[in-house]
């Protein structure tokens, strides 16, 4: 191990062998040799998975392998509550470090020791595209109903001790903007840096896509749980007005026209008068022909 650094990048992984080895490359191929890392193997993977992960091998790097399946966010804390340093990186097995993110990070915390968390661009992809996302402003008017900071931005494990880790309430999806609410809570110092730190692969059944179907019920663990942040009347409704869209919508693209009507009128009711929510209530009274030939011209215009 290298006893001379400040950061340790974690790597979580379940049923994603054809990914893995890709993003611990990213690891070994940085511009700068200066960290540590560990690498966890959820219970339950398949056997492409756990050749990977076995085959893998470094000086520098610790490796945990769990007999059951414990979901993302318990690794995810596995692996910090085993960090000998002083911040924690996260990265998901389908994910990326671009070639200098140590470095730039490493810089950031010698030159102001006492900040908490940074915030930087993060680079989008699949195999038909690349965005750069830009975390400049952490927009505390959006977290009362989304997330605008990427969920794995480095952080100090003091700070995730101090917020007391991920809601185990919100262990299916929803833990990161209930964690990161927690840090707004706790005023924390942070930083942007104007460089690509991370790069996010784009997947349709990612953790992120199968919570949305749910968002009206994470919104109101987290109004439950954090009475400081959602102090007032405005706050909670505009949570759950957006959540209930969110949901609907995402109910929407897989045909589920009653249930997503019924959340739709959840939003409406509370305020949210968006035009899909207006689309999905219309939908859900059309016979299911003209239904089904709606759906199939709006899936046509979007190729």
């Amino acid at each position: 191990m290298n006893n001379n650094n400040n950061l340790t990048i974690g790597i979580t992984a379940y049923n994603e062998g054809q990914y893995l080895l890709e993003a611990w490359d990213s690891i070994i191929n940085q511009t700068t040799n200066n960290w540590e890392a560990i690498m966890i193997l959820d219970g339950g993977s398949d056997i492409k998975t756990e050749k990977v992960f076995d085959d893998i091998s470094h000086p520098s790097l610790r490796k945990i392998k769990l007999g059951e399946n414990n979901g993302p966010y318990h690794c995810r804390t596995l692996a910090i509550n085993n960090t000998n340093t002083e911040w924690y990186c996260h990265l998901d097995a389908d994910d990326r470090l671009p070639p200098s993110a140590i470095k730039v990070l490493n810089i950031t915390i010698d030159c102001e020791p006492n900040l908490d968390f940074i915030r930087g661009q993060s680079l989008y992809f699949n195999s038909d595209m690349y965005n750069i996302r830009e975390n400049r402003e952490f927009d505390l008017e959006k977290l009362v109903y989304t997330l605008p900071i990427t969920g794995t931005s480095p952080i100090k494990v003091k700070l995730f001790n101090s917020v007391g880790g991920y809601n185990r309430d919100l262990y299916d999806g929803g833990a990161d903007w209930d964690f990161w609410i927690g840090v707004v809570e706790l005023e924390a110092k942070g930083k942007y840096v104007n460089e690509i730190i991370y790069e996010r692969r784009v997947r349709k059944n990612s953790v992120g896509a199968k919570w949305v179907k749910r968002r009206h019920e994470v919104a109101d663990i987290l109004i439950k749980s954090h009475p400081k942040f959602f102090y007032n009347t405005y706050k909670k409704q505009i949570c759950l007005s957006k959540s209930y869209e969110f949901a609907a919508r995402e109910l929407r693209k897989n045909e589920k026209r009653k249930k997503a009507a019924f959340l739709a009128k959840q939003a409406l009711d509370l305020g949210n008068d968006n035009p899909n929510l207006h689309a999905i209530m219309k939908e859900a009274q059309m016979p299911y022909l003209r239904y089904k030939s709606r759906r199939l011209r709006l899936k046509l215009n979007k190729i």
